[in-house]
């Protein structure tokens, strides 16, 4: 981090700023002690996303009926349109549970989503989960009764600094009924449905998911049924 004088930054203030944009940081002091600093506004919360770095194989023990995938398996980003163009800084993305999981009880497989959650840390992307993840998430130590790890999850997977929490409401309801009315793939069932409408109304471009079912279903049609 470069420190410059008062006098220094004010004359440099838009070079500094554009500097912030691309991800710089740069300490203000007046007289030897720092007084102020710029940096970029994907740091601001940098600690508390974090924290989801810290949920790594923290639920060894949990969701023992969830399918382990293989150490070989990838876990691609596949959008949610037609449009196969790369991700742009604080895009939206949406992850389901068959993702997180692995992560979360520290499987082998993990290794593929890894870079995709280290991402929503660091605030390069936004995390968009549906209320139907973030169930099936606080289930799994909910159902070895350990109440502490479940809030844990809770106040990490609903930090509106690193993700977009979709409720369940009637337009997300309609919507998915839309995404499976003639014309649509027959075999969608309404839950994929839900995690798709939901990742839609959350503005998310893309979806990470390990769930075949899903995964078939994309990429969406061209103008999605939102309304």
């Amino acid at each position: 981090m470069e420190t410059l004088g008062v006098l220094e930054a004010r004359r440099r203030f838009p070079e500094l700023l554009d500097r912030a944009h691309e991800g710089e940081e740069t300490l203000i002091s007046r007289h030897g002690h720092p007084v102020a600093a710029l940096v970029p506004l994907a740091q601001r919360h940098r600690p508390r996303r974090q924290a989801l770095l810290g949920l790594k194989g923290s639920g060894r023990a949990c969701w023992p009926g969830a399918p382990r995938q293989q150490a070989g398996t990838t876990g691609p980003i596949q959008p949610l349109g037609g449009s196969r163009a790369g991700l742009a800084l604080g895009s939206a993305v949406a992850i389901d549970a068959t993702a997180l999981i692995p992560y979360l009880r520290g499987d082998a497989s993990s290794r593929h989503q890894e870079p995709m959650i280290e991402a929503i840390a660091a605030g390069r992307w936004r995390g968009v989960l549906s209320m139907r993840t973030l169930m099936t998430l606080v289930q799994g130590p909910l159902r070895q009764g350990d109440e502490v790890l479940a809030a844990r999850y809770e106040a990490v997977f609903s930090d509106p600094a690193a993700w977009t929490l979709v409720s369940l409401t009637p337009q997300v309801a309609l919507a998915a009924a839309r995404l499976q009315r003639p014309g649509t793939p027959a075999t969608m069932e309404p839950e994929i449905a839900l995690e798709l409408a939901s990742a839609l109304h959350g503005g998310a471009t893309a979806m990470i998911s390990q769930d075949l079912r899903l995964l078939a279903a994309l990429p969406l049609p061209s103008h999605p049924p939102l309304r």
